[in-house]
């Protein structure tokens, strides 16, 4: 049987959460599935979970195992293998929806779109907080240019992260992609490249992405972000060089993206450091390397810079920060549209 969806699953050390992933992946259309299990170095024996449900779905799931190169080298390896029409990635301490499964798969096989987006939810573990992460186009089912959604960017934005965008596997590999390696937060880049070269973009209102949060450990923890934000400063390195080579709609698309990470390289050098006179001088570097490379950016992002400098001064934390950014004052003031 022809295999509709590759499912990347990068797995270090997920001992604890990878049989309620590949579990959300059994359903009435799981051959039709291309599952592929990348074991990144694990030393928690993560990968004989996997290969016991190889056992049972020797045509549906396969196991790579690999030397320890982080989440993106995990990807890249997953990609390679990859043989369904579409490929899709999945963190192994997080799941499906496993009832809309076959309507997607079924949705794969009827369109021929660079790149497909789906609405997720994130999981807080720590409060049992849901949240829809949905994009608000005028059509769900039909296909749009990336000039159409850069001029609506507030109806898709939300979906065009690393859990709602799924590519057709042939346009990703055609692009030649190679995320960067041992780093954390390269998912930026998947979300960027080579989604900002899609020529058609297709928007389904399925929830398929459930994405676990709460969880301190995580690397999207404020603790972490903190402790790796040299990774962050990496990928913004990267995509700013990626960036000279693009004009058009994919360079404004690559330009909101950019934007969005430095801001969160803001938010965490500014209010997530307890030495807020280092964090300031982590910003201003930045901004600085910025106002040079990546012109469009800095101006994208100078007067967001300027208000985070003042919090930081305020003393207000990141705690405080998202207090005002879940605030409906805020939302009203800014458009933005409702999650639900």
């Amino acid at each position: 049987m022809d295999k509709i969806l590759s499912i990347i699953i990068p797995s270090y050390n997920s001992k604890p959460f990878l049989a309620k992933c590949l579990d959300s992946l059994l359903c009435e259309c799981t051959d039709e599935l291309d599952i592929i299990v990348v074991n990144d170095g694990s030393t928690d024996g993560c990968e004989k979970i996997a290969e016991e449900y190889i056992e049972k779905y020797p045509g549906s799931i396969s196991l790579i195992n690999k030397e320890n190169g982080g989440h993106g080298s995990a990807i890249n390896a997953g990609s390679e293998k990859a043989v369904g029409k579409y490929l899709k990635a999945l963190d192994a301490d997080d799941w499906f929806l496993t009832e809309n499964l076959p309507a997607f798969v079924n949705a794969l096989k009827e369109t021929d779109a660079d790149v497909v987006l789906t609405p997720h939810h994130t999981i807080n573990i720590s409060n049992g907080e849901v949240k829809n992460w949905r994009c608000f186009p005028s059509q769900f089912g039909e296909k749009y240019t990336m000039d159409e959604v850069m001029s609506s960017w507030k109806d898709f934005d939300r979906s065009l992260t690393f859990h709602g965008i799924t590519y057709r596997t042939d346009f990703y590999k055609s692009e030649g992609i190679r995320l960067s390696e041992k780093v954390f937060y390269e998912d930026h880049e998947y979300a960027t490249f080579p989604c900002c070269k899609a020529k058609s973009i297709l928007p389904l209102d399925l929830f398929i992405y459930e994405y676990r949060i709460g969880d301190v450990t995580q690397s999207v923890s404020a603790e972490n972000q903190l402790k790796r934000i040299g990774h962050t400063e990496t990928v913004l390195r990267r995509m700013t060089e990626e960036s000279k080579q693009l004009d058009g709609a994919p360079a404004v698309y690559t330009a909101k993206k950019t934007h969005l990470l430095l801001l969160s390289y803001l938010v965490t050098s500014l209010l997530c450091d307890k030495n807020r006179k280092e964090g300031r001088k982590l910003a201003d570097d930045m901004m600085s390397y910025m106002k040079t490379e990546y012109t469009e950016v800095y101006e994208m992002s100078r007067k967001h810079c300027k208000i985070l400098r003042m919090l930081n001064r305020m003393h207000i934390g990141i705690n405080g920060y998202n207090r005002i950014l879940g605030s409906k004052l805020y939302n009203k003031i800014r458009h933005n549209k409702s999650f639900d």
